[in-house]
């Protein structure tokens, strides 16, 4: 089978590390260009991951028909309209989460793509990671057959610390970061300027555990939010499923990386703590206790892996057809809705 024809926009911290060093080593990939309006930097990539020619902008990528897919790694504010560009060439894509900055215009782009036949992907790559994909599987056989009892409580928290794991440097120059040369999009009008830092950080950051949540358990919804400045913010709502659920959601300066999920039930506790993002060889750790007669602790332990690699191989596998992309636009626009939920409630508080 011929290895899809991919093409980049943006070749920043993560646009090298995260995803053009992930896609370079497989064979299914042919790294046929790369847009990056600096121009050294968008040279030295290229030489690196042995990427075929270099555009400026996006707009140059999009018009080049041999490139199918594109991974688009850019500042939030930027990637709507990027990926409008990209959806009307006719390009699957993948970009980081979040998929933008307003619900009304992710849901859009998620209706092109689906209008189009086009493949939307957004990179929650904890849907990839080994660990937490052992940890589903527990769970869906924890509900199926009841023997820890009903879901009662869902505790989901995020306070971020060492991500990078000591990955290496990527290519840097002394280029100053050119004016933008796609149109930003702003937050939406109704967020006070008080709270907008607070928005973009649940899109960059929280947003993981909000999607993390609705893969393992379903949909839910938040009713309670308590949020002072400085502080980390507190949400509460219920899912679907009956489980009540808690969000602690703020920031560490520690030397390990502070994130997980702890489900409840009558009779026992599964708890799930994803990795570092940037950890090459790691796996969400899974811990099930069993309560009752005979309490047990059970800790599997998964095959180390990479989520960002995973990720970036089941991309190809979904533009080939093989696979149905995990997480999907159309899903993707929930964890927009949701960050614009929390800030509403904590606006109203």
């Amino acid at each position: 089978m011929e290895p899809v024809r991919m093409g980049f926009v943006g070749a920043g911290y993560m646009g090298q590390l995260a995803h053009i060093g992930n896609y370079a080593p497989l064979a299914g990939a042919r790294l046929l260009a790369v847009a990056e309006p600096r121009e050294e930097l968008a040279r030295l990539v290229a030489e690196r991951y042995g990427i075929e020619r270099v555009h400026h902008d996006h707009r140059a990528l999009a018009a080049d028909p041999e490139i199918e897919a594109v991974a688009a790694i850019l500042p939030q504010q930027l990637v709507t309209p990027v990926v409008r560009d990209l959806l009307e060439a006719g390009k699957h894509v993948i970009t980081e989460k979040p998929m933008g900055v307003r619900t009304d215009e992710c849901a859009e782009l998620a209706g092109l793509a689906a209008e189009r036949g086009l493949v939307y992907q957004v990179g929650y790559m904890k849907r990839h990671d080994t660990g937490v994909l052992l940890a589903k599987r527990m769970l869906d056989d924890l509900l199926a057959d009841g023997r820890l009892g009903e879901p009662l409580l869902a505790r989901v928290w995020c306070f971020a610390g060492e991500w990078t794991y000591g990955i290496e440097e990527p290519i840097r120059t002394e280029e100053p970061v050119p004016p933008e040369i796609s149109p930003a999009r702003a937050v939406p009008e109704w967020i006070p300027a008080g709270l907008r830092a607070l928005y973009n950080r649940i899109l960059n950051v929280d947003s993981h555990v909000t999607n993390l949540l609705r893969f393992l358990v379903g949909e839910y919804d938040l009713e309670v939010a308590a949020w002072r400045e400085g502080r980390p913010l507190v949400l509460q709502g219920w899912a679907r499923c009956g489980a009540s659920c808690v969000f602690e959601l703020g920031h560490v300066t520690a030397p390990r990386w502070h994130e997980g999920v702890e489900l409840y039930f009558a009779h026992g506790i599964l708890r799930i703590e994803p990795p570092p993002p940037m950890h090459r060889q790691a796996y969400a750790r899974v811990v099930l206790h069993e309560m009752g007669d005979e309490p047990r602790t059970i800790e599997p332990v998964p095959q180390p892996a990479w989520a960002f690699a995973a990720q970036a191989r089941h991309f190809l596998a979904s533009v080939r057809g093989e696979e149905p992309p995990a997480s999907p636009a159309a899903d993707a626009v929930r964890d927009v809705e949701l960050a614009e939920e929390a800030v509403r409630l904590v606006a109203g508080g």
